[in-house]
């Protein structure tokens, strides 16, 4: 079973790999992906310019609580306000 430090250093490692990017911590949280316990890692990344708007990135990296795999990285949905 891995710590939350382990997961956070997983999920950073591969954003560096497969982004080429780093990013800061937002959010951590115990989660439940395909009847497994995962950890929920939320990355956030430098925000893109769109127009006259900006608009930041969010990613969640979901590692395998047990083994330490990435089963899988999503885009962030911010709730509109």
């Amino acid at each position: 079973m891995i710590d939350v430090r382990e997961a956070v250093q997983i999920a950073r490692a591969k954003a560096a790999e497969m982004l080429e990017q780093t990013g800061t911590l937002e959010e951590v949280e115990r989660d439940q992906h395909q009847g497994r316990e995962v950890w929920s890692i939320t990355l956030g990344f430098p925000p893109k310019f769109v127009g006259f708007s900006v608009m930041s990135q969010y990613k969640r990296f979901l590692i395998d609580a047990e083994t330490g795999e990435l089963l899988a990285m999503k885009l962030r949905e911010l709730a509109s306000q």
